[in-house]
């Protein structure tokens, strides 16, 4: 992990080390501020130089411009680690994400499950990271707790436990308005950390930038529709370019717990009963109900293979946080 401008990257990593990956039990909202407080939003110009900016940049950009990922990884295995939107492209669901990358030499593992918050990534590297990877794809922020210094310092923390290995952060559908300062944070940490690179997802799913936004997007205005499956396999496959070597593959997955809510955006509550094609053959899949619309909806505690706790990677439960629970 290489530092692209010293003096920025500097102050960030001098407040991990001052605060580690603690976090506060509860949420707080508004950005960051006091000591370590993020410089204004960063993106880019198309050029790789970082821009800053006071609302949300809404131009699909990879940052920094160049070559595909697989022109500098050092190998063909792949691990993509997400919420709902990133487990409906898994092979237990359309398995669009394989069917992109595995032509292209890809060995994809999708770990990825419902209602998962940042923490979720570092579970995920816990059970996984040794398994050996050689570059990384990551959709973590649809579910927020409106505090960006934490996810701030959860994203970093996980692009530093996959360096040197190039990382892909894609930025979030801003259907909610505090999800900018999601997209905001990746773009900063985008701009200040040379192996990692930005697939501008937010973009793709905006109707103010995007033609086919409603087309892509499911009726709750964030899950996707078998087009918009497709379409966010094909940006990753965009970025990732060939693998630098041969076979591909699409691997097993160890994370399928989708209990939390839906993965696809057939309905416009939160929670109910999806059926998601998987290719050839169709399967089902159930998880809760709720009755309560995605902008209000009072999420359950995440359930996966261990709970997030308030300090760095998770022992214990959250509190309960208002989301939508992709």
């Amino acid at each position: 992990m290489t530092p692209r401008r010293l003096l920025p990257l500097g102050l960030a990593m001098a407040l991990f080390a001052a605060c580690g990956s603690a976090a506060s039990d509860e949420p707080t909202a508004g950005t960051v501020a006091g000591v370590g407080e993020m410089p204004a939003p960063v993106a880019s110009d198309g050029s790789g130089t970082p821009v800053t900016s006071s609302s949300s940049v809404t131009t699909t950009t990879v940052l920094p411009s160049g070559d595909t990922i697989g022109s500098s990884a050092t190998g063909n295995r792949v691990l993509l680690i997400g919420d709902s939107i990133m487990a409906s492209t898994s092979s237990r669901y359309s398995n669009d994400m394989c069917e992109a990358l595995e032509p292209l030499g890809w060995q994809v593992a999708v770990e990825a499950e419902s209602g998962r918050f940042a923490e979720f990534g570092d579970q995920v590297l816990d059970a996984r990271l040794a398994d050996g990877w050689d570059a990384a794809v990551v959709l973590l922020g649809n579910n927020y707790r409106g505090d960006q210094q934490q996810y701030f310092e959860q994203m970093a923390d996980l692009v530093q436990r996959l360096a040197p290995r190039p990382v892909v952060l894609l930025t979030v559908t801003e259907f909610i308005e505090n999800r900018r300062e999601v997209n905001d944070a990746i773009r900063f940490l985008a701009a200040e950390v040379d192996n990692v690179r930005v697939v501008d997802w937010a973009a793709r799913t905006d109707p103010a930038t995007s033609e086919d936004a409603e087309r892509i997007l499911g009726g709750d205005g964030l899950h996707l529709s078998d087009a918009g499956r497709v379409a966010l396999a094909a940006e990753v496959a965009a970025v990732m370019g060939a693998a630098p070597e041969q076979p591909g593959d699409c691997l097993a997955s160890e994370f399928t717990d989708d209990t939390a809510g839906p993965v696809d955006g057939s309905s416009g509550s939160n929670r109910t009963t999806t059926t998601v094609p998987r290719r050839p053959a169709p399967t089902t899949t159930s998880s809760g109900t709720t009755t309560t619309s995605p902008d209000t909806t009072v999420s359950s505690t995440p359930s996966s293979t261990s709970s997030p706790a308030a300090s760095g990677p998770a022992t214990t439960a959250p509190p309960s946080p208002t989301s939508t629970d992709p």
